[in-house]
């Protein structure tokens, strides 16, 4: 799990997490993969999604049970966003 968060950090702070919808109850980020291909992460009331293969494979018997690197970076750019409404 520390290979996909320290990769979902790399890909944050290289600016590969875009913004598509930001609320309450639906955010939707599209995150470039460090293979060039982008991926959609969803969040819609507490269950995250990724589209790529790795969270595909993974969660496919218990859905959100499985972080992949796109969902850390998502997960950091909330943080960042959440930080920048406290300050």
């Amino acid at each position: 799990m520390a290979d996909r968060m320290n990769e979902g950090l790399k890909l944050y702070m290289e600016g590969h997490v875009e913004i598509e919808l930001f609320d309450d109850d639906l955010m939707i980020f599209s995150v470039q993969g460090s293979r060039e291909d982008t991926y959609q992460v969803s969040m819609n009331e507490n269950m995250w999604l990724c589209d790529c293969d790795d969270y595909q494979w993974r969660s496919e018997k218990e859905p959100g049970s499985f972080v992949c690197k796109h969902l850390w970076a998502a997960f950091f750019k909330v943080a960042e966003l959440k930080n920048e409404d406290t300050e």
